[in-house]
């Protein structure tokens, strides 16, 4: 089952494509790739190698800490693969190029873009850090993350997951071995910045231009890219964390009450799965520089 926290946490239902948005912590996206069945592989493209490191030394996740050298860890983590594309260009191209050393066609394989076998989780992190701060004369912006967008986006039966099973799973799912047409790969995007995005956007015009009359609202203006995006995602899920409470130190190590909020597109808000738990600091031992984060539920 897919987690975004270390066992025995709560853990996802089945999904084929989220969104993770708000103020997550930061080991999340290590916890879901992790969290994939014994021998399947993962993917992770981050916007931002060093922001990636950082918030995750920053946040010091005391299950990171303790587990990840042992043995069972370290067997899942050999099938997770992390990539760091630098621009939208280089992680369009990178998901394009993506193909099996088993590939049947006789196509050109990079070294760098051929992975060992299908994985079945697709993880996308902080795609806003590419475009923030927002330039809003520049059109390349909202079409590049707009082509981000659908690579991830589709869940069955849409239009969108037409586009999806093309772009990211076709083009991986071309090998030899029969049995791999059976796996399926499901896609995450953490975004915590994806509420922050505004670009300018064209809303359909209300006059067909073949009428031959022009549009007087023609002016592209700024909308939230998060009304967009969760258009093409079967779930979106929320997280909301409050500051450290009253009584905890001046540092602000203290401890945090966390909410999240998954909600299933198209259904009653009131069928939504709420968790809550608590962020509390551990003091490890004297080697740690800063107390290490548990989570209480």
């Amino acid at each position: 089952m897919a987690r975004m926290f270390s066992t025995p946490n709560p853990s996802l239902p089945p999904y084929i494509s989220l969104i993770v948005q708000g103020d997550y912590h930061p080991s999340a996206p290590i916890h879901m790739c992790l969290s994939v069945p014994t021998g399947a592989k993962a993917l992770l493209l981050s916007s931002a190698r060093q922001t990636l490191i950082r918030s995750l030394r920053e946040y010091n996740d005391e299950w990171l800490l303790t587990d990840s050298g042992t043995g069972n860890t370290c067997h899942s983590s050999s099938k997770v693969d992390i990539f760091y594309p630098p621009t939208p260009n280089h992680l369009v191209v990178l998901l394009s190029a993506f193909r099996t050393h088993e590939a049947s066609n006789p196509v050109y394989l990079d070294a760098k873009a051929t992975l060992d076998s299908v994985p079945s989780l697709l993880v996308l992190h902080e795609l806003s850090a590419y475009f923030l701060p927002i330039n809003e004369n520049s059109p390349y912006a909202l079409f590049a993350l707009v082509v981000c967008i659908t690579f991830l986006g589709p869940y069955e039966g849409t239009l969108s997951h037409r586009i999806y099973s093309l772009l990211a799973t076709r083009w991986l799912w071309q090998t030899s071995s029969p049995q791999n047409h059976k796996l399926q790969c499901v896609s995450a995007l953490f975004d915590s910045q994806l509420e922050n995005l505004k670009l300018p956007v064209l809303r359909t015009p209300t006059v067909p231009v073949f009428y031959g009359e022009e549009n007087g609202d023609e002016t592209p203006r700024p909308e939230s890219v998060a009304f967009v995006a969760h258009k093409y995602f079967e779930w979106v899920g929320t997280f909301d964390r409050s500051g450290p409470e009253t009584d905890s130190p001046s540092d602000g190590s203290g401890i945090r009450r966390c909410t999240f909020t998954l909600h299933k597109q198209g259904s009653d808000i009131k069928s939504d799965i709420i968790w809550r738990w608590s962020e509390v600091p551990k003091q490890m031992h004297s080697r740690c520089e800063k107390p290490a984060i548990t989570f209480a539920w």
